[in-house]
């Protein structure tokens, strides 16, 4: 034992480096510690993230009255380490991929170590800049102080992903020139002057999303030829959005307020998802027929929808979320797919005949098994349907002729399931199930079934 060689620590660089690459940040720390050997090599790994709660969250057994000293020294400790690393990059002049940063500020000074290391990462080309940081507010007077962001980053050439959380943008910088940015994600306060002249410095950006930034009450998007998804979330002072983009594809809106959305030449757009919007059952219509391309459409919350018609041969997604409003939904979808429906018991019917997933859940408490399947009865062939309370798997024969005329069916090209279900498999998942009503309903209305299999008992696994 006494003679033996640390062989792994006489691995030449790369070979250290590549195995490192593959080990969590935490470990990188402890063995960092293991002898001057490690320490080299460490700061010259590409770490993608530096999280200060690594290094100050496990205090438990430090007693109360030196908490906060033991945390300041810990906290200490990360900066050390985030400033041995970017140093050792900059002054090697090594590239550095992704640098993302989850930190607390304390005071100017944390400010100032920010802004250098910043520096550093772009001097080094960062290519993904992720950052979370915010003031400590209780060692400031001034209530809601924000990190500015120095105007350096808004013009590095590098960028190609920018995600900025907590911090702030200010409106009098100079000339934003992020040529090589492809996707960008605030989370921050904004003055709204800056939006438009940030949008008109990305003329190559794909994707771009706005979550809870707090200043943003317009936005105006156009002139972005390769944009190709937009996400607005929870945007508290949003007022108004006009978008004009001609190669966009997804759209989503999560709003927490009444918005007026303006969708002008979106040709492209085939994936719409909105949440919490004030929208008209006018609206949507108009946003369909102008965007025959849709395919997935997702509405939650929209509490002023009430009758739904949608007629679409592209549609492959729907779901109708918490839409409480809504009394009846009308959908000619052949190539729908999957169905998703959350809400009250309504008017429902459908022309589709590829339906592979469906889940249901009604909000009343008081609609019986046997409505659920009625209500069922206006999909055509549902291989597997999730109740709140029950699975229902389906098999399917070769139909039965057509009837002439048949009034389940006439206004739909193939035959409806009445004609074809062979096999039922049902499976408890929790509550009471109607049994005995839901095996008379198939009975009377399936004409070639040949089984009904009820499997009691079973529970809901844990999500």
């Amino acid at each position: 034992m006494k003679n033996q060689i640390d062989r792994l620590s006489e691995l030449p660089d790369p070979i250290l480096d590549h195995i490192l690459s593959f080990i969590p940040m935490k470990q990188i720390l402890q063995l960092s510690i293991l002898s001057k050997r490690w320490q080299n090599v460490w700061t010259l790994l590409p770490i993608p993230e530096f999280e200060q709660h690594l290094f100050t969250n496990n205090l438990r057994k430090v007693p109360p009255n030196e908490k906060q000293e033991e945390f300041q020294r810990k906290k200490q400790e990360f900066k050390n380490f985030v400033q041995r690393y970017l140093l050792g990059h900059y002054r090697q002049r090594l590239s550095i991929n992704k640098f993302r940063l989850h930190m607390m500020l304390d005071d100017e000074s944390d400010c100032a170590l920010l802004n250098r290391w910043i520096d550093y990462a772009i001097e080094c080309n960062v290519k993904e800049l992720n950052l979370d940081v915010w003031i400590d507010q209780k060692r400031y007077e001034l209530p809601k102080k924000k990190y500015e962001l120095p105007e350096r980053v808004l013009v590095a050439k590098s960028i190609t992903e920018l995600k900025l959380c907590k911090c702030k943008l200010k409106s009098f910088y100079s000339d934003i020139n992020l040529p090589s940015l492809k996707k960008l994600v605030l989370g921050i306060n904004v003055e709204d002057q800056i939006v438009p002249d940030l949008i008109a410095g990305c003329r190559d950006i794909e994707e771009m999303t706005f979550e809870c930034c707090y200043g943003l009450k317009s936005l105006q998007v156009s002139g972005l030829p390769k944009l190709k998804a937009i996400e607005l979330v929870e945007n508290p002072e949003l007022e108004s959005v006009e978008i004009e983009a001609s190669n966009l594809e997804s759209l989503v809106f999560k709003l927490t307020r009444p918005c007026q959305i303006n969708l002008g030449r979106c040709e492209n757009l085939n994936k719409l998802l909105l949440y919490s919007c004030s929208i008209t059952d006018k609206w949507l219509h108009d946003v369909l027929s102008k965007h025959p391309l849709i395919d997935c459409l997702d509405l939650r919350c929209c509490s002023m929808l009430k009758r739904i018609k949608i007629a679409s041969h592209r549609m492959r997604s729907l779901a109708f979320i918490s839409c409480y409003e809504l009394v009846e939904i009308d959908i000619v979808t052949p190539n729908l797919h999957r169905l998703e429906y959350d809400g009250y018991f309504i008017s429902f019917s459908s022309n589709t005949s590829s339906l592979s997933e469906v889940s249901i859940r009604f909000t009343d408490e008081d609609v019986s098994d046997v409505e659920k399947i009625e209500f069922l009865a206006n999909l055509s062939h549902p291989k597997l349907l999730n109740w709140e309370t029950f699975n229902i798997e389906f098999s399917y024969g070769n139909p039965v002729d057509k009837l002439k005329d048949p009034s389940c069916c006439k206004l739909i090209p193939i035959l409806c399931w009445r004609h074809c279900l062979k096999a039922i498999k049902i499976e408890n998942l929790r509550g009471s199930i109607e049994e005995d009503a839901l095996k008379k309903y198939f009975s009377d209305n399936a004409e070639i079934l040949e089984s009904f299999h009820y499997l009691k008992g079973s529970v809901l696994p844990e999500v």
